[in-house]
């Protein structure tokens, strides 16, 4: 049975925080052997390359190469970051010489890609092998945020259909941005985008809007307020919830603490 490092993305406190606790508790669940966790900040660089930030990144990827433990990646935000790393691997060997310099070991970049693995595929993988009691989700309906960069994956994996199928859920998709990177220069433009993305959703009569994007529930759940006061919209009920929370809850004896659900500024109000 493979063993996993989970990649703890340290980006926001609180979004970590309830994507930690609720895959950790839904891999005990399904039989998912997490040996340990690595933190690390994981965030879309859209500047000059930075030493330090990449040097730390390979690092952690690095550590794990002599041991037959994979990476765990438990966001979308986190798999795009580590994808667009790889390529920068593959396509400026100058990159690659400096961090092989800077940790005095060569990189072998399709070693590390086959080391990943995104968290959704394994609990789909996994989950299918318990029965599951709950039909909790029945008669809800959902809008999923998937990154634009993870269309084709999605539709490739028939994402949609195989979640619908085990959750017993309606799910509409949106491939959208997230647009987090705009809260530390631009808050305005930040909060307005958040805001029509927020309200769409809202205005297809969703229960509640799932994402695997970190930086999606920062700013929608996190801003919400802000958001809302942009919109000038009395309504703010619909609440943002990660997709390993929406699994957690097909076990009946999963509460709301577990469910990490007092960790939201949105009250998710279905249980």
């Amino acid at each position: 049975m493979d063993s996993f490092v989970l990649i703890e993305n340290n980006l926001y406190s609180s979004g970590s925080k309830i994507l930690t606790n609720t895959i950790v508790e839904l891999a005990k669940r399904l039989d998912i052997n997490i040996s340990s966790t690595y933190k690390i900040n994981l965030e879309g660089k859209f500047l000059a390359l930075e030493d330090s930030y990449y040097t730390k990144l390979i690092n952690a990827l690095m550590a794990q190469k002599n041991i037959n433990d994979k990476f765990l990646i438990y966001d979308s935000q986190s798999l795009i970051e580590i994808v667009k790393f790889f390529k920068n691997l593959y396509e400026n060997p100058d990159m690659k010489e400096d961090l092989e310099n800077a940790i005095n070991e060569k990189i072998d970049v399709l070693s590390l890609e086959r080391s990943i693995s995104f968290a959704p595929e394994i609990i789909l993988q996994n989950i299918s092998k318990h029965t599951i009691k709950s039909k909790r989700w029945q008669n809800f309906r959902c809008g999923f945020i998937i990154d634009r960069e993870l269309e084709e994956l999605a539709k490739e994996t028939m994402m949609i259909d195989r979640l619908e199928h085990i959750l017993g859920l309606k799910i509409i998709p949106f491939f959208r941005e997230s647009y987090d990177y705009l809260l530390i220069n631009n808050a305005e433009i930040a909060y307005k985008m958040g805001s029509k993305l927020y309200y769409e959703i809202v205005d297809c009569g969703v229960d509640f809007i799932m994402t695997m994007n970190l930086g999606i529930f920062e700013l929608l759940d996190k801003h919400s307020k802000d958001i809302q006061k942009v919109a000038q919209r009395d309504d703010l009920e619909i609440p943002i919830l990660f997709l390993s929370q929406v699994f957690l809850a097909l076990f009946s004896d999963c509460n709301r603490d577990m469910l990490c659900f007092n960790n939201h500024n949105i009250n998710p109000k279905m249980m």
